[in-house]
């Protein structure tokens, strides 16, 4: 259990690690990319400095977030706050335009990347203070305030438009949520899978072992029989007859030249006979891990 939870850390930290990777390769071209809208709105008012100095400062932060603590999650809070400012930034440069207000929504959606919800909180921060005090400065008359091109933004207004953007944060980070906990609960039902796949392989393993085990002792008593019965019985006929030659008492030169030969035959067959007992009685373990296997052609 405890092994189980260990590699269930282990894949999860790895996974985590390659959608960070992946995400910050995203961001390598997202937000280069807001930049350069920044500098093509530029053209309409003449909002160079904006586009420039905001915009760069923006950059700056997140890189300098990333290269100064890499292995810090902190980095993607700073992210999110980027892409709340590139949002106000592109509402001043086009004076107000309704629809730049959806690179909120894209800068939500972005961020779902990371399958982490709580990186929509500081975006949903910067886009409530950014509604609330730069609507309140057009409505008191402030000059050079870019919030809306209408000329009162009302109450009402602001409180729909607040909650319906604070639904649409909500469901990005929900949806993160979800997406993290599904590719947690994948992990675990792969390590489970692999864990099944094992215990399958070695309970048929520990199922073939005994298969091989009995058939292997089967052949074994069949062997220890024919040497006990087969091959011994020749052997003790061989030894029978040497009494008897010895007991002829003719052509002695031939007579001794015979029992010599027969007397170091069947010492030397008793011998093999001993050894190869010997041999049955040991199980090989080798072909036990590695039984077998009969092809049928």
């Amino acid at each position: 259990m405890i092994n189980d939870f260990i590699r269930f850390e282990d894949q999860t930290d790895a996974f985590t690690f390659e959608v960070k990777k992946r995400s910050d390769r995203l961001m390598n071209f997202f937000l280069p990319g807001l930049f350069l809208i920044g500098l093509a709105f530029a053209f309409f008012y003449g909002t160079w400095l904006i586009a420039i100095g905001v915009g760069g400062i923006s950059l700056l932060a997140y890189y300098s977030a990333k290269i100064a603590l890499p292995d810090s999650s902190l980095y993607q809070y700073v992210l999110s706050v980027v892409l709340g400012i590139f949002m106000a930034q592109f509402i001043y440069q086009m004076h107000g335009l309704f629809e730049m207000h959806f690179f909120a929504f894209i800068g939500s959606a972005i961020l779902i990347t990371y399958q982490k919800w709580k990186l929509q909180i500081p975006l949903t921060v910067i886009v409530v203070v950014h509604h609330a005090s730069l609507g309140y400065l057009q409505n008191t008359g402030s000059s050079n305030i870019y919030f809306t091109q209408l000329d009162y933004f009302t109450l009402q207004a602001f409180i729909i438009h607040v909650l319906l953007a604070a639904l649409i944060f909500f469901i990005c980070g929900l949806w993160a949520y979800q997406l993290k906990k599904y590719n947690e609960m994948h992990i675990r039902q792969t390590i489970q899978m692999t864990e099944l796949l094992k215990e399958a392989e070695l309970s048929l393993f520990r199922k073939r072992s005994a298969e091989a085990l009995e058939e292997q002792n089967q052949k074994l008593k069949e062997i220890s029989w024919m040497q006990s019965h087969v091959i011994r019985a020749p052997l003790a006929r061989i030894m029978a007859l040497i009494p008897l030659i010895n007991n002829v008492r003719e052509n002695r030169v031939e007579r001794g030249k015979m029992l010599d030969y027969l007397i170091l035959s069947a010492n030397e067959l008793d011998e093999v006979i001993g050894d190869i007992t010997d041999k049955t009685r040991v199980v090989d373990h080798n072909e036990l891990l590695h039984p077998p296997t009969t092809s049928r052609g």
